[in-house]
């Protein structure tokens, strides 16, 4: 018998897209688990990365399903300083560390990207951007498929038309004709 769980405890009312990421973050973890444990330079890093990889699920999640409140300022509090560890912050490192096993991992999420549903949804929870942004700077995803939090411009009142002055080609929607003495080339 095939059973089946979304991991890191989402529900099965999960957005779609919210559970293909939590599975990809479920199979690094995986990997990063039985990987890290033999590296001695990286074996610090196995717990504070799976409870990154656990909470950036978890995040986005929220991002997804509850909408956004606007928050009062916090007030900050004092805390005593710790030592703490931190994971490594170069682009792509756990990629360059783990290898085609990583890569893997990489490139379902760059295809988890790409779709129109993901970037749609991104779009419409900015949060979300900022939540899957670090995991994507971990894996080395490309530059251009990396969310970006879009600043949200407030529309003019009244839209006015520009002018139009005769014989000025439109830029836009129409065509621009070629400059006078100049031809396009086929090829």
């Amino acid at each position: 018998m095939n059973t089946f769980s979304i991991p890191f405890g989402l529900p099965d009312t999960a957005p779609d897209w919210a559970r293909r990421f939590a599975m990809i973050m479920a199979g690094l973890g995986a990997l990063v688990a039985r990987r890290f444990i033999k590296m001695p330079h990286l074996t610090g890093f196995t717990l504070l990365l799976w409870g990154r990889l656990n909470r950036s699920v978890q995040r986005l999640y929220r991002a997804l399903t509850i909408p956004a409140k606007a928050h009062a300022p916090r007030a900050r509090v004092e805390r005593t300083r710790q030592v703490r560890l931190h994971l490594p912050s170069g682009r792509g490192w756990i990629v360059r560390e783990l290898g085609w096993e990583a890569a893997a991992y990489l490139l379902q999420l760059e295809a988890l990207l790409t779709e129109i549903a993901t970037q749609t949804a991104l779009a419409r929870a900015p949060g979300a951007a900022r939540i899957v942004r670090p995991i994507c700077r971990m894996l080395g995803v490309s530059a251009a498929l990396l969310p970006t939090s879009v600043a949200k411009v407030a529309e003019p009142a009244c839209r006015q038309e520009p002018d139009l002055v005769a014989g000025e080609p439109l830029i836009g929607m129409e065509a621009i004709a070629p400059a006078p003495g100049r031809l396009f080339s086929g090829g």
